[in-house]
């Protein structure tokens, strides 16, 4: 059972815990509210991967099938931040390589939402594809930029 504090006051929570294990006092950890911790800050991680790379994508999707011109250059440019973002991550992170190709499956769903909702709101009238036309290596991949129509 989680420490009422863990409810109540998260930074106090998280400084008792810190003290007690400074302390080596195992007894007084909150051993539940820590697995909870520990596992949702893994969580974040793999959802921020999942996050640069469904944006990735819809920036590609934008860059092929969009016929509007003057994003164009910022959306080259937020591709590649987005990219040395997800290289840090998996950089600093290696295990997350093993979670990428699931994560850039429900990224792909995602991202051509995304991209079909701004396509309405900006009136553009492109048909976007049901599968999704780059592979996880061209996601990541600084030098690939989809040929331009």
């Amino acid at each position: 059972m989680k420490s009422p504090i863990y409810e109540k006051d998260f930074l106090l929570w998280s400084e008792q815990q810190a003290a007690a294990l400074r302390a080596g006092n195992l007894l007084a950890l909150d051993k539940d509210g820590l697995l909870e911790e520990l596992e949702d800050m893994g969580n974040e991680r793999k959802e921020a991967l999942q996050s640069l790379i469904r944006n990735i994508l819809a920036h590609l999707l934008k860059l092929e099938y969009s016929s509007a011109t003057a994003p164009r250059a910022g959306w080259v440019e937020e591709i590649t931040e987005f990219r040395a973002q997800a290289e840090t991550k998996l950089d600093d992170t290696p295990s997350l390589k093993h979670y990428a190709e699931g994560l850039y499956q429900k990224a792909w769903p995602q991202a051509r939402k995304m991209v079909e909702k701004s396509f309405r709101v900006y009136q553009e009238k492109a048909k976007l594809p049901n599968h999704c036309p780059y592979t996880l290596d061209n996601v990541l991949d600084y030098d690939f930029f989809p040929k331009l129509n």
